[in-house]
């Protein structure tokens, strides 16, 4: 039966539909109207003759792709990029902030960025426990040793920063940063007593003038459901002296502990990545940590962050995974995003699969590996409005240098 249509039919027309959460591999039209998912099926786009068609033959058309781990709350320090830079125009629908803004900025951050008008991209937030924290080139917070200060922790501030803004955070971004015991964060603490179940994300590696706690502590006292990013780092202490995954983080990973990426500009490494993969410990979500240090290489967008993952031995679908499925899970966003189904809100991203010769490095001054065929983003579905991946384009090239 032929469909109600007009201008609020959007049709991507003649894609490969991969959606891991069905187990869907072919090629369909998938019908958007009035902001949602419609239809998903061969040649449904002739239903629609007066629908917004775009073509996208050739192209993977996927859920939209979430990043976990962003930095794109700009003006609160000099570190963020603009959201719809890392999100919609990067082909990205949905980003997560991840601890740029504190329990006593967050409300800026909403009327700033989140909420703001210009914001096309979805945005959440991972919100740092603290009451200052900021993001900036200098590590001022570090600096300044506020990011260890117990006088910086108000949890009553925290709760009610939680109660207030519970529709975009999604959970916490810790510094586990110790004041007197090198096995106890009271950040960490703080993060697990009010977090009423959301996921705590913590970065996996050190930070100037503020040390964190002990390596296997940290891993310890991680719940199911909690973020390791940054966990393919090298130097990380995932790895023994042996070169073999550590008792502690094997633990932590069959609890529930999940694995991001966090790629960032040295928080990724080929050769403990490949380490852990071999051994079976995936990556559960791919992350970029995109910032003002690392836009412009090595981690450039998404779609070269998910190129590298899948040159690593990851299969497509794997990849796909890890930024839809997994990473709505991660956020406990599955009800609304993660995959592709009649009813859901149309946050859709396409991509291509370019060949030839991509040379993928890991890191400033890291390794390399070379790929035949790296993802570019085409561009993503917001809400049902289309927007053109206009970020990712120009720094094909430069990814392949």
């Amino acid at each position: 039966m032929t469909q109600p249509q007009g201008q609020n039919t959007t049709i991507l027309r003649g894609g490969r539909v991969i959606d891991p959460a069905s187990g869907t591999d072919a090629i369909a039209d998938v019908v958007v109207q009035d902001g949602k998912i419609a239809e998903i099926g061969p040649d449904a786009a002739a239903k629609y003759p007066q629908a917004n068609i775009v073509d996208v033959k050739g192209s993977l058309v996927t859920p939209g792709l979430i990043d976990i781990h962003v930095h794109c709350m700009v003006g609160l320090g000099d570190f963020c990029l603009p959201p719809d830079m890392v999100g919609v125009e990067s082909g990205v629908p949905i980003v997560v902030d991840a601890g740029t803004s504190s329990s006593t900025i967050i409300g800026l951050a909403r009327r700033a960025i989140i909420d703001h008008p210009d914001t096309k991209t979805k945005v959440f937030a991972l919100m740092d426990p603290s009451q200052i924290y900021l993001a900036n080139k200098g590590f001022i917070c570090h600096h300044l040793r506020i990011a260890n200060d117990l006088r910086n922790l108000d949890l009553d501030v925290a709760r009610e920063a939680l109660e207030a803004n519970r529709e975009v955070i999604v959970g916490f971004k810790v510094r586990a940063t110790y004041t007197d015991n090198p096995r106890q964060s009271p950040f960490l603490d703080a993060a697990f007593e009010i977090g009423d179940g959301l996921p705590v994300m913590i970065h996996l590696g050190g930070f100037p003038h503020t040390p964190i706690i002990e390596y296997d502590a940290l891993l310890e006292q991680l719940r199911p459901g909690d973020i390791i990013t940054h966990a393919f780092r090298g130097g990380g202490g995932q790895l023994d002296e042996k070169g073999e995954p550590t008792q502690v983080f094997k633990d932590a990973v069959a609890r529930g502990v999940v694995l991001d990426i966090g790629h960032s500009g040295g928080d990724f490494h080929f050769p403990t990545a490949r380490r852990l993969m071999d051994r079976g410990f995936q990556p559960t979500t791919i992350s970029t940590d995109i910032n003002v240090f690392n836009v412009d290489g090595p981690v450039y967008s998404m779609s070269t962050t998910m190129t590298k993952i899948w040159a690593l031995g990851a299969s497509l679908t794997d990849v796909i995974r890890m930024n839809t499925v997994q990473a709505a899970a991660a956020i406990h966003k599955s009800d609304e995003y993660g995959q592709l189904a009649v009813g859901r809100d149309a946050e859709v991203s396409v991509l291509n699969i370019e060949e030839g010769e991509f040379v993928l490095s890991d890191g400033h001054g890291g390794d390399t590996i070379t790929m035949d065929k790296r993802l570019r983003a085409v561009g993503c579905l917001r809400g049902g409005e289309w927007f053109e991946a206009t970020h990712d384009r120009p720094r094909i090239a430069e990814a392949a240098q």
